[in-house]
């Protein structure tokens, strides 16, 4: 039986995304009770209601008025008005995304919610995750790096590419300076960036600081997030599992890593509820995001896509500048 103190929530997914959807909140089991199940029609978004005892809907605002809620699972943005989704947020329904909420910078402050800081939240992120979480901002004991290397894979319907490259920047900006330029190429599709899909491989070069390589795809045959950073004097290795920082000469310089808790099953679906769960138990601890930061690894994911359409280098700093940033 649910408590009678779990926050309800709602879910809005498409056919593709259901099966997360369905796998998230059955991992939250008794922590979430749901009342309302929507999206574009399609017998997956049925199959996600039927066993909860709830009726598919498919009006996001019907969704939002019928159905007001602590919490919105949010796994597509497929039929979700930009204004409807305010106004969900300002009648206090937090949001957990799995899609960042602006493709781009010139729509990216109007996919900000100015008076309910961490109203919503990106996930699965990795800043978020047990390996980041576990190191302690582990950006501030290893030295200037001089290599940085992210890798983020995924199959189909766990997370667009898009949201992969958003994710990745997010992770290897908090080691280093705005690289000024990106070259990528895609085996796949980059015309428009929320249908992204494929196989990037990325280099980034920084001014006076590190090489940037990233892989990312969201077409893989297993999950796989891992960011490694390479120092002079150390090497700190971060996956969704834990985290490993050894010395120049390999011995361990961190006896947590080897105390910290492993995950043993490190899912998408795994992931994206145990950053919910977090923000359940201790929601004045969950952060309120930087906007700056945000439009920076949000530059740094254009420049990629349009790098990997135009075959050039491109600077996310241009493309700040362009949207007035």
């Amino acid at each position: 039986m649910t408590p009678p103190l779990a926050p309800e929530v709602t879910v809005w997914t498409s056919a593709e995304r259901a099966p997360i959807a369905a796998a998230v909140i059955d991992l939250m089991g008794a922590a979430v009770h749901p009342i309302g199940v929507a999206g574009p029609r399609s017998a997956a978004v049925d199959r996600l209601a039927t066993p909860l005892g709830l009726e598919p809907g498919n009006d996001f605002r019907q969704l939002r008025i019928d159905r007001p809620a602590a919490f919105l699972l949010l796994t597509t943005l497929d039929d979700v008005p930009a204004a409807e989704l305010r106004a969900a947020v300002e009648s206090g329904t937090r949001v957990i995304t799995l899609e960042p909420l602006a493709a781009g910078l010139a729509e990216a402050a109007k996919a900000r919610f100015p008076g309910h800081p961490g109203a919503a939240a990106f996930a699965p992120a990795f800043v978020q995750g047990a390996g980041y979480r576990a190191a302690a901002d582990p950006q501030d004991s290893i030295g200037p790096p001089r290599l940085v290397r992210m890798t983020h894979l995924g199959g189909p319907g766990e997370g667009s590419l898009l949201a992969r490259l958003f994710d990745a920047w997010t992770a290897v900006l908090r080691f280093t300076a705005r690289p000024e330029a990106v070259t990528a190429t895609l085996s796949g599709s980059a015309d428009d960036p929320r249908a992204a899909t494929g196989f990037l491989a990325a280099h980034a070069r920084v001014p006076a600081g590190p090489g940037v390589v990233l892989e990312v795809s969201d077409r893989a045959a297993r999950p796989r997030r891992v960011l490694s950073v390479l120092t002079d004097a150390a090497q700190l290795t971060l996956d969704d599992t834990g985290y490993d920082l050894r010395g120049a000469g390999g011995a361990p310089l961190d006896d947590a890593a080897d105390a910290a808790v492993p995950i043993a099953d490190p899912s998408f679906a795994r992931c994206v509820a145990d950053q919910w769960r977090r923000l359940i138990d201790r929601p004045s601890a969950a952060p309120e995001g930087d906007p700056a930061a945000a439009d920076e690894a949000l530059a740094c994911t254009q420049a990629c896509l349009l790098s990997a359409r135009t075959g050039q280098p491109e600077d996310p700093g241009h493309l700040l500048r362009l949207a007035g940033r």
